[in-house]
C-alpha cells in the first residue's frame, strides 16, 4: 500500500507546471468534465487536475516540492519529510504539500501523521479525492470501517472512475451490510 501511494504521488512530479493550486478556477470545470467524462477520458482529466494541485504558485515551494518528491522516490524519506515540513510552514495553504507528507509519513509507518496531513489535505481541497481514498484505508485499517466506506463514496463523487475506488467500497459495503449506514 505505501508504494502504491508513493507511486501515485511520484507521478505529480512529472507534469508540467500550471498556473496554481487548489484554488485555480480551471478546476471547477475539470471536475464537471472528470464525472461526465467516460472512462477513457478520464485519465487526461485526472493528469490535468494533479498538474494544477501540484503548483503552489511559488517558484520557491514548487522547487522544495519537485526535491521532495525526488527525495520521497529515492527512498530518502527523513529528506523528504525534513523538506515538506519546510513547504508546509511557508505554504500552510497548499494542500498538495500535506497529500505528499501523508504519503511519505505512511511510507515511514506514521500512520497518525499520515491520517493528519490526508484529513488538512481534504481541508484545503475537499475535492482531493485520492486523499480521500488513502485516508479510508487508513480508517479501514483502524476498524472504522463505516467511516472509510463513506469516505470512499465522498471519493467517487469527485472522482467516479476510480475503479479501485469503487471496488474497495464494495468490500467495505459487504463487510458493514446489516449495519446502519
Amino acid at each position: 500500500m505505501r508504494g502504491l501511494f508513493l507511486s501515485f504521488f511520484a507521478l505529480l512530479a512529472s507534469f508540467a507546471s500550471a498556473s496554481a493550486d487548489q484554488t485555480d478556477s480551471r478546476l471547477d470545470g475539470l471536475f464537471d468534465t472528470l464525472r461526465l467524462s467516460g472512462p477513457g477520458d478520464a485519465i487526461g482529466v485526472v493528469d490535468q487536475i494533479f498538474t494544477i494541485w501540484a503548483d503552489a504558485q511559488s517558484d520557491t515551494i514548487n522547487l522544495l516540492y519537485a526535491r521532495a518528491q525526488q527525495s520521497a522516490d529515492a527512498g530518502a524519506l527523513k529528506l523528504s519529510n525534513a523538506l515538506l515540513d519546510h513547504i508546509v510552514a511557508l505554504s500552510p495553504n497548499f494542500a498538495q504539500g500535506y497529500a505528499l507528507r501523508g504519503a511519505v509519513r505512511l511510507s515511514q509507518d506514521d500512520q497518525d501523521g499520515a491520517a493528519a496531513d490526508f484529513s488538512r489535505t481534504i481541508a484545503l481541497e475537499p475535492r482531493h479525492f485520492e486523499a480521500r481514498v488513502a485516508l479510508a484505508e487508513l480508517l479501514a485499517a483502524r476498524g472504522e470501517e463505516r467511516a472509510a466506506y463513506e469516505m470512499l463514496q465522498q471519493a467517487l463523487l469527485w472522482n467516479p472512475h476510480d475503479q479501485n475506488a469503487a471496488a474497495r467500497a464494495r468490500v467495505l459495503r459487504r463487510d458493514i451490510e446489516g449495519q446502519e449506514i
